[in-house]
């Protein structure tokens, strides 16, 4: 079992209907977590993770750099670097990136997505 990992040594993947985005799964299923994963995501300037909702899982992201919209369930809001975002089970959620650069993030997910792109 590996204990640790750099985010550098991870191949990036790009979820289905998510443009502009690159994901680095550090911690997930793969390692024996039972009850969650844990994410590096990107999103290029202007690109979006398109409307979608997770039935069985919770979701929270912690911004890192860079800006953000998210929409939950029709609430909208802007947020950048030190804001954290919570979506509950069945939330119907969009994050599009906004700023100048790139949208860096920790991604988290409970239990783990259990998929590998």
């Amino acid at each position: 079992m590996v204990y640790w990992r750099n985010v550098n040594s991870v191949t990036p993947y790009t979820p289905p209907n998510h443009s502009g985005t690159r994901n680095r799964r550090i911690i997930g299923a793969n390692d024996g977590m039972e009850n969650m994963e844990v994410i590096i995501g990107e999103i290029d300037p202007g690109g979006i993770a398109d409307p979608h909702y997770h039935d069985d899982i919770e979701q929270s992201m912690y911004i890192l750099s860079g800006e953000m919209e998210v929409v939950i369930n029709n609430k909208e809001q802007v947020l950048s670097s030190g804001d954290a975002v919570i979506i509950p089970k069945k939330a119907m959620h969009k994050v599009t990136s906004v700023g100048d650069v790139p949208v860096r993030f920790v991604l988290v997910y409970s239990p783990p997505l259990n998929k590998q792109y």
